[in-house]
């Protein structure tokens, strides 16, 4: 089984960080996969009913430190309202089997790809993970970033969910020889307190610039954040585009945003935020009461702060405001720290990705591929 872990702009090298290839925050343990997405069992009739959802940091980790089996630690945490009430949470590089109550990792422990999971109050419904949830083609894979509801249901009808996607691939041998191709949109239906399934995958034309690393419906108009590298810096530029929420997966509808305002030509968008002062590579961006908030780690594993960059505008310019320590080290990486789609008045959930660059120490304490989650008050700073 291969070991890579893949640190954004960096290796981990004697202890050290230090800059390397371009390629998005995950750790793969797994040779190339690709199958038919598999379907989410639906809750046994008479099943207990489920509890009240968490509504603080220690709730939402003790849920989800509960899991095991076919949900048993992922990262790149994202998260989304269903118009239902539950939860959707997309994630990244994704742990299948048992935890022992020592905390190791029973053997025939494998990885995939991705993995949804609904959260139904206290219920925790994995999609099946014996393969990748949102499946791969010709040798390649995706690492969802975000996503939103572009078709809203009502009681009995069926939603509509666009989650973004890098589309990754093999470039060669090694632990460093995959790269991002590309992003894709994936279309995911999920009936009215019933099962997601994927529908289609479009991909985006471009390399660039990974569009769609964030996304923010405001009703008729979806906001799409997304990052570019800049060499000689480890964060990225943070860039801006707007789409009509109706054709999201249409390049041809989004405008861009300029020095001079809007334009339909891709090649005129400049920074909101400049790679000097960074973003991580999947940034998250919320609207929370009447202010808009980045939450990142600026330089991604190099820094030891996550910080909400807030605005009252989707563009900037951005006030920076740390919110709490998540550091890196020799051990354990954290990174891609993402808010919780919960709206409890007076504070932010937050969820930290987390890995560790040794697979013996992920086999010894499953908990570091477990992500961790931090409370931070809020009153529409």
């Amino acid at each position: 089984m291969l070991h890579r872990v893949a640190l954004a702009t960096a290796t981990v090298v004697t202890g050290a960080l230090l800059l390397a290839a371009p390629v998005a925050a995950r750790v793969l343990l797994e040779t190339d996969r690709t199958a038919p997405s598999p379907v989410l069992q639906a809750r046994r009739p008479g099943a207990a009913p489920c509890g009240t959802e968490p509504t603080s940091a220690a709730g939402w980790e003790n849920l989800f430190d509960s899991q095991s089996g076919a949900w048993a630690g992922a990262d790149g945490a994202a998260s989304l309202r269903l118009p239902d009430g539950r939860l959707l949470w997309l994630f990244g590089d994704t742990f299948v089997g048992a935890v022992a109550g020592d905390g190791t990792r029973a053997a025939g422990s494998r990885i995939v790809r991705n993995s949804l999971v609904v959260t139904d109050g206290s219920c925790v419904q994995p999609l099946p993970t014996t393969t990748d949830a949102l499946p791969g083609r010709g040798g390649t894979w995706l690492w969802p970033s975000a996503g939103v509801v572009t078709v809203t249901a009502t009681p009995g009808r069926t939603s509509t969910v666009q989650v973004t996607a890098q589309r990754m691939m093999r470039t060669g041998s090694g632990a460093w020889g995959f790269a991002r191709v590309g992003m894709a949109v994936v279309t995911v239906v999920v009936p009215w307190r019933g099962t997601p399934s994927v529908r289609r995958i479009v991909d985006l034309a471009g390399r660039g610039t990974a569009w769609g690393a964030s996304m923010v419906r405001s009703g008729a108009t979806t906001w799409v954040y997304g990052t570019r590298e800049q060499r000689g810096s480890f964060g990225r530029d943070l860039m801006l585009a707007r789409a009509p929420t109706a054709t999201l997966t249409d390049r041809r509808t989004w405008s861009y945003r300029t020095a001079a305002g809007w334009s339909r030509a891709e090649r005129a968008a400049v920074p909101v935020r400049a790679a000097s002062l960074g973003v991580s590579t999947i940034p998250s961006v919320a609207h929370v009461g009447g202010r808009w908030v980045v939450v990142t780690k600026a330089q991604e594993f190099l820094d030891p702060e996550v910080v909400a960059l807030t605005s009252a505008h989707p563009w900037g310019p951005w006030r920076a405001t740390p919110l709490f320590a998540a550091p890196s080290t020799d051990d354990v990486l954290r990174y891609s720290p993402a808010v919780v789609a919960v709206n409890e008045p007076g504070h932010l959930v937050v969820v930290v990705s987390r890995t560790s660059p040794s697979l013996a120490l992920l086999r010894e304490r499953a908990e570091l591929a477990y992500p961790t989650f931090v409370e931070v008050p809020w009153n529409d700073r």
